[in-house]
Order: C-alpha cells, then structure tokens, then sequence
C-alpha cells in the first residue's frame, strides 16, 4: 500500500462521478469479524436492525452456521464514526436471540436465554444496560416461555407474539414491556394444545394472525384486548385450515391469501369482519395452485407475482375482481413455485429485476400498466443488484467489473439513469442491502485497506471522486512475466483539501501474467469523505507476434505447364511474452502454384489469440527460355562456283517445359546460297510468352580443289648449238570452277638449256591457293645439221634420198670433230 498526502485543490478532469445528487461516503466503523465472501450476506443485513432513539441497532460477528450460533454483537450507531459502537446490555449469563430483535417506541424488546434460570423469555431495554431487564418469566424456573423462533410484532407500544406459559401451550401474547402489560390476549385453543398463532400483518387498526382452532387454522384478528381478538372467518368450513398469509394492506382493505378448498389458493379481502371477508379473484382457474408473491402497494392499486406452474406474470387488482388482471409475463424460465422478483417502490413507480447474474440482468419499471412496463436500460451500470428506495428515487448497487461496487440513481426515466457514487469495495462481495437511516443509507463493504466496514452514504453535491477511473483497464505485458504498474493515479474532483490517497499497487509494483488486479485508489478529504475508484487492470498479451522478412512480392519460374513448387521465404516471428507462437501457411509451404499470380499468406498466432499476418503475391512465370534449335554448330561445303555454295543443316527443333508451342526463326534458310568464307547463321527459338534463346551455325564455304590441269605432251628441241638451246614447248591449260587460276612453268619458256632431256613443272593455282601440278619431258638435242639444213633450205623428208643426205651429213660432221681432237695437242 502507497501513501501519500495531496495539499492542493483536486484536479478536475474528465466525467464526473455521477449526476447531481452526488453522494458522498464517511466511514462509521470497521467490522473486524464479519466474513464476507461472494454469494453470503453480511449479518448487518441479514439479522434485524431497528432504530431506537434515533439510534441504529444491528448485530455484527462471525458468520452463523448453525441456528444455536449466538456469538453475534449488538452495535448501535447515530450516523458518525464516534457515535458507533458496540452495545452490552445482557449479563454476560444471558444470551440475546439476535433474530428477535424489535422495537417500539421508547424501548427494544428481544428474547433472551438464561440457561439454569429462567430459560428463554421476554426481555425489554431502553438502549442501556441499566434499563434492560426481563419482562416476565412466563414459566417460571428453568423452562422457556418462547421457542426460540419467535417473532416480535410491533403493535403501537407494544408487542405481539407467541408464548406458552405451559408446555406446548402456545397463545398470542401482548407486552408493553411491563410484567403487569404481559398478557395472553386469547385462549384460542384451550387446554394445553395451543393455537401456536401467526402474526401476519396490521389492518387499520387491529392486527391479522392466523391460528389453529377447532375450526382449522383461519384468519383471527386483535386489536390488542381479548374481547377484541375474534376469528374473522372460516375461509375453509369445516375443520380444515384455509392456512391464511398476509399480502398487503390498500387504504382500508387488507389482502390475504387462502385455500378455500375449492378454488386452490386464491387472493382474498378483508375489512376485519366476516361480512368483509371474500375472495377477490381465482386467478388461475382449475385445480392448479399458483404462487402468489410479492405484494407491493402502488397508488390506489396493488401489484403482485403470479406464478402458475413455472408461468410468471406481474398481475394488480383494485380490490374487485374486474380489476384484478395481468400486467405483463415475465422473460425466461421458472421454477414451479419460484417467488417473483422482490418490487420496490419508489415514487410513483415500481422497480424489480429479472434474468441471473450468469447470464445477465436487467431492471424493469411499471407503473402499474402493460405499456409502462418495460427495460430500463443500464448498460452503462453494469448488472443492477441490490435495489431500495432513496426518497422517490431507486437507488441500486452495481458491480462494474470484479473488485468494485457502484451506487446509482434510477427514476424510471429513460435516460436519467447516473451513478451517484463509487463505494469502497473489494472482490468477491456484493453489498446485499442499504439500511435506511433517516435521510441517509449505511451500506456494508468491504474496504480494501480497512477489512469489512460500515459506511454512511448521504446526498452532497461536493463529495470527493475520482476522475478517469475506468472499470477496465487491459495493460500489455513487457515481458513473459508481466509488466510493472506505472499508472497515474486517477485525476479527484471536489471535496475539501488536504487529501490523503492510498493506492494498493504503487509505482513499479509487479503486475504477473496472465492475471487480473483490482487497481484500488482511495482518497479521503479534511472532512472525512472517502473517493474510491477501483480499476480491474488485466495484464494480458496485447501485442501480436512480429514478422520480419515479409517481402512485398515474389516472383519464380514455372518448371512445368503446371507451376512451380513454391516455398516461403525465411520470416522471423518474435513474441515478446515468450509464449508459443502457432504458424499457418495457406496455401501450404511448398503447395505447387500455378502460373499467374496467387497470394501466399502466412499467419503467426500467439497464445493470447493475437494474429499477424505476412501476406504477399507470388508470380510464378514461365522465365525458362525454350531450348536451342540448333542440332550443329558449323556446316563446311565446298565452293560450288564464284558465288559460294549451298549449305544445309539438319532440322531445327526446339522444345520448352511449360509452353505447348515454340516457334524458331533464322537469319538465313537452310539450303541457301552461301558466300566462299564464314557465314554465322543465328536461330532464335520464341516460346508462347516470349522467351528467346539464340543459337548459331557457322555456315563456312571453302574452295579445296585444285584446278584440273592439263600438261603438253614431251617435247624434243634440236639445236645445232652444241651448247643447248632455249625452251620451248607449247602452253599447258587449266580449269578452275571457282576463281581463275594462274599457271607457272619450271623452266619458263626461253630458259637456256643444255642438250639433253629436262623435266618442266607446271603448277597451276586458283585464288584460294589450291595447286594443281603436272609435269612433261623436254628433251635438247645436238644436231649440227640442223641448222644447215635450215639455213640450206633443206628438209627432213621420210624418203630414201633423204635419209641418205642426212646421213652423209652426219658423217661430215663427225670426221671434223674428230680432227679437232685429235690436233689439240699440236696446239
């Protein structure tokens, strides 16, 4: 717990604390020992509180388990803290049945056990130990006069009730707290039967009780004296009971119910005399018994439940039987004799409430007709609970979430609906009561830093509260663990300074997860007033799991006609609360997608339900280019003449794994004319989207023949020259398809020679250098005589004269050849 003082103004801000009747909160006193638990009632409002002397009596203590339980304390209070106290009036012998508890004017009365003594019996006080005493031992000695659930009616002065001053004995009795003014008022049953009568309720001025005579148990009255306690009338002739119960009182008629034996438990009228008493209505005709309950006066008429087997219906009457009809049935299931909703009057309009905790209540209004009855909304309350009336107003208690209680204001108005004030609470109790206290209500709650406490609630436009003080607050952890508290206290308005404000999770206060914290502050002025705001600050998993790496788009290539295998990149997912992280992938992680577009989307969810989601398009494309055409890269031919030759390749096919059809083009044909040299042929196979692949074939035209080349036939030269003669022979030819072709000789003509027999060369060699070689005889030979005989004119026939010229000829020549060796030595 923080504590810390606030010297200045409070600070206003946001909404107010409710609407203009404000209220403001002081606290009486703790009550130590009262243990409120969710679903129990505090015994301040479950034993009987009354107010003596403008004081109020209520007990407090431990909770009862036991009917034999009387460990509880008397307390009184005059609305301030000082004034509040517990009270002792017993000897620490005597035991005070706290469940008798009564009061009239000027005194208490209430049983009380003497053990030894004078058993239980009659006690009176005026407040004070001194002035509290035992009223009358009705038998005397040990033995009780009351049972110990008897019932203490107030009436005027005095009190009625059921005793026995024998055993089993049982009359109605009158006290005004004097022994003398203790009387039986009537020996109903005489003998030592006893009636054992049944206060049920006033009726102008006398009071209705039921009791068992010999006529059964039926309707009596009493105004007090014997003469004037009388059966008002055997609803049921005979000596079965009609078992009358009180219903209400409307002016001067007083409603009862009864079984009369014929019509099943009807509602019923009475002006105190038999004349008076009859049945007003059979509600529920046949042989069903409703369930009457709830009376509750409203104007001039008189509203009730009627439950006819598990059908409830808000019913009223006027007293006739033409006046008596339904209002409105009411929403939901019942049970077979299942009570009405508890009506509260408040102006001129009743209130009740209808639905279960579980599964949602809500607040209803009338005014006593069909169509001013309806829903009061109170979304903004939260569930209305305890209901009673503040002046003409209803107030109720709300529960805003699980640590805190509200009080609001209801007027039946649609719209005027407002909380009045926050009441300092703590979980797991629901205030079942606000106890009237003159102008104010003292409410039970409990405070989160003082335990069970009395509070005093009264009307006070300037009562402190708390701005800014939600009833829900989701806080996002930091960690696995939890986080830490570092809200700033809610922002006060009004009271009076200096203020002190406690807080039960100050600054850095660790917060666990996953759980939920009743966040209480409460403020407490120079006056004495109390602001509560309680906030349920829940610690959960606010932040979804990070992704990084989602990319914005991906783009693959097709494999197939069907797709491609697709799998999602590396995203990180982080989670700062360290919990698990559940990962979805749809379409699966390595679903084949088909070509076009298709969104992968992957989500990562944490344990507290929160998503984050990585969602891109993939484009899956066919990117594959088709395969190359070209089945060869180079095509060689030979020349076929000056203009080059025709090539051909084999068929150009190309093949692609996702498109149905590829269509190839080339820069050239196959079997097109080509040029002597090197020719690059380009192939481009384009597949149904576009995809290109480029192959190429070197087309080469080479000339590799050589010329065909034709040599002369052998040549003979004769020279008369002894010393040869030159070449001379007759031109070789060549042909070349392609390019010309230049012929060489080896020896060229006119090459000296000598006599005898040469070989001459020829190469012929086209353009690209292809070489064509023959070669021919060329044979010198000497002949003296040749030149003579060219020189005389003389031929060299075929005939016999010729042959014999030639030969004289020859003879010459030799015979001077001769001479000449021989006479060079003479030289």
């Amino acid at each position: 717990m923080a504590l810390m003082a606030v010297n200045g103004p409070a600070a206003a801000s946001g909404d107010g604390a409710g609407g203009p009747d404000s209220v403001s909160v002081r606290r009486l006193t703790a009550l130590p020992e009262e243990e409120l638990m969710l679903g129990w009632d505090a015994n301040v409002e479950l034993q009987p509180s009354v107010t003596l002397n403008g004081q109020l009596y209520f007990f407090t203590g431990p909770r009862i388990t036991d009917i034999n339980d009387r460990h509880l304390k008397l307390w009184a209070t005059d609305g301030t803290a000082p004034g509040t106290r517990s009270v002792d009036l017993l000897p620490a012998s005597v035991v005070m049945d706290h469940m008798t508890l009564s009061a009239v004017p000027g005194r208490l009365f209430f049983t009380a056990m003497s053990l030894g003594t004078t058993g239980r019996e009659l006690w009176t006080s005026d407040g004070t130990a001194q002035g509290t005493h035992l009223v009358r031992d009705l038998q005397p000695g040990g033995a009780s006069g009351l049972r110990m659930t008897a019932s203490l009616v107030p009436f005027g002065r005095s009190v009625l009730f059921a005793a026995e001053d024998s055993l089993d004995d049982m009359e109605l009795w009158k006290s005004d707290g004097t022994e003398a003014g203790t009387v039986r008022l009537k020996d109903i049953a005489p003998g030592s039967q006893g009636s054992f009568p049944l206060v049920l309720g006033p009726c102008g001025e006398a009071m209705l009780f039921s009791a068992d005579g010999p006529e059964g148990r039926e309707l009596w009255r009493t105004d007090g004296t014997e003469a004037g306690t009388r059966l008002v009338r055997d609803v049921r002739p005979g000596a079965e009971s009609s078992d009358p119960a009180f219903a209400a009182v409307l002016g001067s008629t007083c409603f009862f119910t009864a079984d009369d034996g014929q019509h099943g438990r009807t509602l019923w009228k009475t002006d105190g005399t038999e004349a008076g008493t009859h049945p007003v209505s059979d509600l529920v005709p046949g042989p069903n018994e409703p369930g009457l309950s709830q009376f509750t006066v409203l104007g001039d008429r008189l509203l009730f439940f009627v439950n006819d087997s598990g059908r409830l219906e808000l019913w009223k009457t006027d007293g006739t039987e033409a006046g008596t009809l339904p209002v409105k049935p009411m929403p939901g299931s019942h049970g077979f004799n299942e009570p009405g909703p508890t009506l509260v009057r408040a102006g001129a309009r009743v209130y009740y409430v209808t639905g279960r905790v579980d599964s949602g209540l809500q607040l209803w209004v009338t005014d006593g007709t069909s169509a001013g009855t309806r829903i009061l909304p109170t979304m903004e309350t939260g569930a209305p609970r305890t209901l009673a009336a503040w002046g003409d107003a209803l107030v109720f208690i709300t529960t805003p979430n699980l640590w805190g209680s509200e009080l609001w204001r209801a007027d039946g108005v649609t719209g005027s609906t407002y909380r009045l004030t926050r009441l300092p609470s703590e979980r797991n109790f629901v205030p079942k009561k606000l106890l009237p206290f003159g102008d104010a209500m003292l409410v039970v709650s409990t405070d989160a830093f003082a335990g069970p406490t009395l509070w005093r609630l009264d009307r006070d436009a300037t009562a402190p509260a708390f701005q800014g003080c939600p009833a829900h607050l989701d806080v996002a952890a930091t960690s696995p663990q939890g986080t830490e508290m570092h809200l700033a206290p809610p922002a006060l308005t009004g009271g009076q300074a200096p203020f002190t404000v406690r807080t039960s999770h100050p600054e850095g206060t660790p917060l666990s997860m996953p759980m939920s914290f009743g966040v209480r502050y409460q403020a407490e002025d120079a006056q004495g007033r109390v602001a509560a705001c309680v906030i349920d600050v829940a610690v959960l998993d606010l932040t979804p799991p990070v992704l990084k790496g989602c990319p914005a788009q991906l783009t693959v290539s097709a494999r197939s006609p069907k797709g491609a295998i697709v799998f999602y990149p590396a995203i990180q997912v982080t989670e700062e609360t360290g919990g698990d992280i559940v990962v979805t992938y749809s379409p699966e992680d390595g679903s084949l997608l088909p070509l076009g577009t298709t969104r992968m989307t992957m989500t990562a969810q944490d344990r507290a339900g929160h998503l984050s989601t990585c969602s891109f398009p993939v484009t899956v494309r066919d990117g594959q280019p088709p395969t190359p055409a070209c089945k060869v890269s180079e095509v060689r031919v030979e020349a076929e003449g000056p203009d080059g030759a025709h090539a051909s390749w084999p068929e150009l096919t190309s093949s692609d794994n996702v498109s149905s059809q590829t269509t190839v083009t080339g820069s050239h044909a196959s079997g097109d004319l080509f040029p002597i040299g090197i020719t690059p042929v380009r192939i481009t196979s384009v597949d149904d989207v576009g995809n290109s692949t480029t192959c190429e074939i070197q087309v080469k035209v080479r000339d590799t023949r050589p010329p065909v080349l034709n040599c002369p036939a052998d040549v003979t030269l004769e020279t008369a020259v002894v010393s040869g003669t030159r070449a001379e022979y007759p031109l070789a030819t060549a042909l070349d398809t392609v390019s010309p072709t230049q012929i060489s000789y080896s020896p060229e003509v006119g090459t000296p020679l000598a006599p005898g027999v040469h070989s001459v060369r020829v190469t012929a060699l086209d353009a690209a250098g292809n070489a064509a070689l023959c070669s021919f005889k060329l044979a010198v030979e000497y002949d003296p005589t040749s030149d003579m005989q060219r020189g005389l004119g003389c031929s060299v026939g075929g005939s016999a004269s010729s042959g014999a010229s030639w030969a004289a000829l020859l003879f010459l020549g030799w015979t001077l050849t001769r001479r000449r060796k021989g006479a060079a030595p003479d030289a």
